[in-house]
């Protein structure tokens, strides 16, 4: 019994492991009762926290990017083509709607090609974005390779 009391004056931590001695045949409950009156003021710090009080919400289904419906040609002429490398990037923003806006080239290996890819592009029709089954406004990429 003198144990039990010095353990209980000395330190919660001392406590627990002779409670957990005395207790080693007894349930996991039985433990926790024993703890929960031997140590009243920090079992009552403990506390489960209470449920919020509003609801949880899906905050996503998914989205799905934007797809090209439509496009059309670019005509050009192998003499116009460099050498080694004929590509143009076109960075676009794809509306609600599905039409492109605010066409920017990115890069560019062949600037005598870049008005006419902006042309192009912008003749180009898209299925939007979705973003739970809700057309977006969605930014994209196009990246055009030119052969000889």
């Amino acid at each position: 019994m003198r144990p039990i009391i010095a353990t209980l004056i000395l330190s919660p931590v001392l406590l627990h492991a002779q409670v957990g001695k005395q207790a080693a045949g007894i349930s996991l409950q039985a433990r926790t009762d024993a703890l929960k009156m031997s140590m009243p003021a920090i079992n009552a710090a403990v506390k489960p926290a209470a449920a919020p009080e509003t609801p949880m919400i899906r905050v996503s289904t998914g989205v799905i990017a934007a797809k090209v419906i439509h496009s059309t040609e670019i005509i050009y002429s192998a003499n116009e083509l460099n050498t080694n490398d004929n590509h143009v990037v076109v960075r676009i923003l794809v509306n609600e709607n599905g039409l492109p806006q605010d066409a920017k080239i990115i890069s560019s290996q062949n600037p005598g090609l870049n008005e006419r890819v902006l042309a192009a592009v912008r003749q180009y029709r898209f299925h939007p974005a979705l973003l739970d089954q809700q057309p977006i406004p969605e930014h994209v990429n196009l990246t055009f390779a030119f052969e000889r």
